[in-house]
């Protein structure tokens, strides 16, 4: 039987996919016709295409990526492996140097020249890895199985109704498609503007003023947009996350300005075209810096994030039986380290340490005891509220006082985490890390409540991405001398941003201090919310609009433990699959994984590989309709 599949997007998600799908329908035979369809360039997709500001960064070191699986990959079927991003660019750098010569991209030239291990490269520069990555995998697929691109959109997918199992695809150029299975993996789709959005707009019509919905900050054109943000006004930016990053970026050296190198780090130069931002989120501080130097000797995990340690019931929350575990294993990490590589700032046997905080349950006054006992210095011990939430319950009387709070604590967060003399914090990273997948992975096999998995995709994986997914070091220092040249001011945490109607301006107030901004712009500097039935995808619409998917409170979509997508009646689809960020308590959303660690990103990839190969040996009587076998679902039938 010859295979008909469907990928609805273009991206790195299709890439590993079909890396895997490639690899088993070698060593199978399997017969397979593959249409991938997305209006930007295969490999790299929307995210990550080419034109693209240089001055936006990815945020892991070039080290730190593949796209490709390594030695450390656990996976059914052969394994194809591939270098990181830094393996990739120290291959081909004569040569991409001289290309970018011929063509005149100077600043890209520039870059490749002087990229190592540690360098966080340009999303343009990671464009040509996933060029590069797809064309590897494209070259290699096997005599059977056939290739096309279609540079378009999906806009509907309905099941077949003349009694077969097939499905039919309608293209946005007219093309359609009988297609056996669909994985839809459209990255991060546009939404349409919700009541807030709406209603900010309306606003900001009425007075005259600027308002900057959430969107994909390289999609808005905002170096250039000077009737929005007009230089030297005043604007209030909600938000410090990685879109704050982008939208700095582009306000700032996208104008024209300079940062000179001193010894005591850069300090900025005016163009005159920025504007003046007043930055807060809920936080009111960035996200952690990206720490810059390697453990010497990683921490054995998991230790108490563990199938033992859990509750023996099938269902768990999130908050209540996971939680405890989790920030036992931050804190087991952290003095861990602390007592192996800096036993000079404790006080006590680390035999006896380990024994006693083993044993304590999380949160007992025993276990503060004994690390009071025995971590004499404050900045030595683990204290997850102050990491998580760093003004709270703080109070200045002027938001002057706030913004030299905020500035203190970003530059003390760059100096900690690139200096080894507090490698906790690298421990705590790695325990992270391994903690997010196992979280994930009890999402995935359906070990969750659905409020948990909501969650899963709400205030923990916001936890996850403020302390290790945070901006290169050198972003934050910038940040720094921005500040000091008056073009940031920090308004602090827990930011109130609202109209005013009666002063026809937006305004901003802190729970920090008792003042006031106003502006006449305001600029939601966050990524659009994952909602699905809010999305402007037509295929999402459509199919949400016949009760094909179902989403969390959160907006993501549900699949089961297949990644198959289900039903708003609970069923699952056989043949439509969904991954990437956009899927519910999936944890490995993002484009690219963490080398040497057997990442979780390819046996997703490979699970769903395996899923469409099977739709060859699957009998449906009658028409194609949702599976109503009981759904090992991703939020655990009930």
């Amino acid at each position: 039987m010859r295979l008909t599949l469907l990928f609805v997007g273009a991206g790195p998600r299709t890439l590993g996919v079909l890396d895997r799908l490639s690899a088993h329908a070698a060593a199978t035979g399997a017969a397979v016709d593959v249409h991938v369809v997305d209006p930007h360039p295969a490999g790299a997709g929307r995210v990550w295409r080419a034109d693209q500001d240089p001055l936006l960064w990815m945020n892991s070191r070039a080290a730190d990526v593949t796209v490709l699986p390594d030695a450390s990959s656990r996976l059914e079927g052969p394994v194809r492996t591939g270098p990181t991003l830094h393996a990739w660019l120290e291959a081909h750098r004569t040569a991409l140097a001289e290309e970018f010569a011929r063509t005149g991209q100077d600043a890209l030239r520039r870059e490749v020249l002087s990229v190592h291990e540690d360098t966080f490269v340009s999303r343009a520069l990671g464009n040509r890895y996933l060029r590069w990555a797809w064309d590897r995998v494209v070259a290699g697929l096997p005599a059977g199985v056939r290739l096309t691109v279609h540079r378009t959109r999906v806009v509907d997918v309905l099941d077949d109704q003349r009694g077969t199992d097939r499905q039919h695809a309608v293209l946005e150029d007219g093309t359609t498609l009988d297609v056996d299975g669909v994985v839809l993996a459209q990255g991060h789709p546009d939404v349409v503007p919700g009541p807030r959005e709406v209603a900010a707009r309306e606003f900001a019509a009425r007075h005259g003023l600027g308002y900057v919905a959430p969107g994909y900050t390289s999609d808005l054109g905002l170096s250039d947009d000077e009737e929005t943000l007009p230089p030297g006004r005043d604007v209030l930016v909600a938000g410090m996350g990685l879109a704050f990053v982008d939208l700095l970026v582009l306000l700032t050296q996208g104008r024209g300005g300079r940062f000179e190198e001193t010894p005591d780090g850069p300090v900025y130069h005016r163009s005159g075209r920025e504007p003046v931002l007043h930055v807060g989120s809920r936080r009111g501080v960035p996200y952690r810096s990206k720490i810059t130097y390697q453990l010497t000797e990683r921490p054995v995990l998991p230790r108490f994030l563990t199938e033992q340690e859990l509750p023996s019931r099938p269902v768990l929350g999130l908050r209540r039986d996971v939680w405890p575990l989790v920030a036992k294993e931050l804190a087991g990490a952290h003095y861990a380290e602390l007592f192996r590589a800096h036993p000079g700032r404790t006080t006590l046997d680390p035999a006896e340490f380990d024994r006693r905080f083993a044993t304590a349950r999380w949160g007992d006054p025993d276990l503060d005891a004994l690390v009071a006992q025995a971590v004499p210095a404050a900045e030595d011990r683990f204290d997850l509220r102050r990491l998580d939430r760093p003004l709270d319950g703080w109070w200045a009387p002027t938001g002057a006082a706030v913004h030299d709070r905020v500035r203190a604590h970003v530059a003390a967060d760059v100096e900690r985490r690139g200096d080894p003399r507090f490698s906790m914090d690298a421990a705590v990273f790695s325990a992270l890390l391994s903690c997010y997948v196992t979280v994930a992975g009890l999402a995935h096999a359906g070990r969750l409540d659905d409020d948990s998995v909501a969650e899963v995709d709400g205030w923990w994986h916001g936890l996850f991405s403020y302390v290790a997914s945070g901006p290169p070091p050198r972003r934050l220092r910038e940040l720094l001398a921005l500040a000091d040249a008056g073009v940031v001011r920090f308004l602090g945490a827990d930011v109130r941003f609202a109209p005013d109607e009666v002063g026809g301006c937006w305004t901003a107030r802190s729970s920090n201090s008792p003042d006031a901004t106003s502006a006449a712009v305001l600029v939601d500097a966050r990524l659009p919310r994952a909602h699905v039935t809010e999305s402007a995808d037509p295929l999402l619409r459509n199919l949400s609009g016949r009760g094909e998917l179902s989403e969390l409170a959160g907006g993501k979509l549900v699949v089961d433990t297949e990644q198959r997508l289900v039903h708003a009646d609970g069923t699952v689809h056989p043949g439509r699959f969904a991954v990437g960020p956009w899927v519910a308590g999936g944890g490995w959303a993002a484009a690219f994984a963490r080398p040497g660690l057997d990442a979780g990103f390819f046996r997703l990839n490979d699970r769903v590989a395996r899923g469409l190969l099977g739709l060859g040996a699957v009998s449906v009587v009658g028409p194609r309709a949702a599976s109503t076998a009981p759904s090992r679902r991703t939020t655990a039938a009930r």
